[in-house]
């Protein structure tokens, strides 16, 4: 397989969704990596174009566009997976066959498939508690649908995390880990959960831990919890602005568009300083509405303070405001893809260089694949 041809393709796959038929449905949830396809969630892999064996994952969320899709899944009982483009092969697909633990019960008598998901080799993800407090005042970020990530349990106790960790741990099918958190209406907007869970995590496996919060305004309360989370062997964190299109911000996101951009900073500089270069990341979601020129202008402005920005397509979610909503084409990702990509190798950092996280997964944008293959 060509090099531009997996970078696009994974693009292209998280454009337009993949249909998929509904007798593939159960036997995916019951024998791969699968376990949220029937809410239009799944992941599948690409082979890497070096040839060697090295497999690039695909997350797609499949909201109502899937359904008028050009690419459709197949089974081949001879070649197994295939995706289809208008009746024609178009790539074969790969599913990583379902972990044993996600049969497994926690201690509160929970399937731990409902508590944490892999969405690449090796990265397991978890969103600690799914009970934003933006949801509940009416005022959630239009693009969102925390709520209805997957089909979990909304708020995970961290020793039921912890214990599904370890499962995936000494089953081999866990490597590194994700950990983020709806806002919760607490002072340390739900970063405090999120580091007493990893510290639970260390006991039972030696992964690194990325976490993923809100920016937090005390920041000697911030400084005190990102100490406390490195020792529990959390090595990335990102702190995900959304959108650079400062015109738009409040329209989108009523109450965490109200946030002061100087806040992040503030936020990103306590985290550099404990964590380190191509450690820290922020995430810009393309496709909402914003101008393009802003946001790579925000790239380049984080990336002169040692910010790496993961942009990710929006992919238009069942449940969030802006469920109907027209996704980012391929090409304007690529494209963004590749100047973001300049903007980091201009001021020295490296995307492929992270620890954990969704960065180092690379499930949710294709911006790791051009850093590596190209466009």
């Amino acid at each position: 397989m060509k090099t531009q041809s997996v970078v696009r393709y994974k693009a292209e796959f998280q454009e337009k969704g993949i249909r998929v038929p509904p007798e593939l449905i159960v036997e995916l949830e019951a024998q791969y990596n699968a376990p949220a396809v029937s809410t239009g969630r799944m992941v599948l892999c690409l082979e890497s174009p070096r040839g060697d064996g090295e497999l690039i994952p695909v997350f797609i969320v499949n909201g109502k566009r899937a359904l008028r899709s050009p690419f459709a899944l197949v089974k081949s009982d001879m070649s197994g997976f295939q995706v289809w483009k208008n009746n024609i092969k178009y790539t074969d697909a790969i599913f990583i066959r379902r972990p044993k633990f996600y049969s497994r019960m926690t201690s509160g008598n929970v399937p731990m498939s409902r508590v944490a998901v892999i969405v690449a080799p090796g990265h397991l993800r978890s969103v600690a508690d799914q009970r934003c407090i933006y949801q509940q005042t009416g005022q959630a970020c239009k693009f969102c649908a925390v709520q209805k990530w997957w089909n979990a349990i909304a708020a995970k106790p961290s020793l039921q995390i912890a214990e599904t960790v370890a499962a995936g741990y000494q089953e081999g099918a866990v490597k590194h880990i994700s950990l983020t958190t709806a806002t919760l209406d607490t002072r340390d907007r739900g970063l405090a959960n999120l580091v007493e869970t990893a510290g639970m995590i260390k006991t039972g496996a030696n992964v690194p831990v990325m976490l993923e919060f809100e920016p937090v305004t005390d920041y000697a309360l911030l400084t005190d919890l990102l100490k406390e989370a490195k020792k529990a062997g959390v090595t990335t964190v990102s702190i995900n602005i959304e959108c650079y299109d400062d015109s738009l911000r409040p329209e989108i996101m009523p109450a965490k568009g109200r946030i002061p951009v100087k806040e992040y900073l503030k936020n990103w500089e306590i985290c550099l300083d404990i964590f380190g270069k191509n450690e820290v990341f922020t995430v810009a979601v393309v496709g909402i509405g914003e101008d393009d020129n802003k946001t790579i202008a925000g790239v380049a402005m984080a990336a002169s303070r040692g910010v790496m920005t993961f942009l990710v397509p929006h992919s238009p979610a069942i449940g969030a405001t802006y469920e109907d909503m027209e996704p980012p084409s391929t090409d304007r990702m690529l494209g963004l893809y590749a100047r973001a990509v300049e903007i980091y190798e201009k001021n020295g950092l490296d995307l492929c260089a992270s620890t954990a996280g969704c960065v180092h997964g690379g499930g949710f944008s294709a911006i790791k694949d051009v850093a590596r293959f190209g466009v």
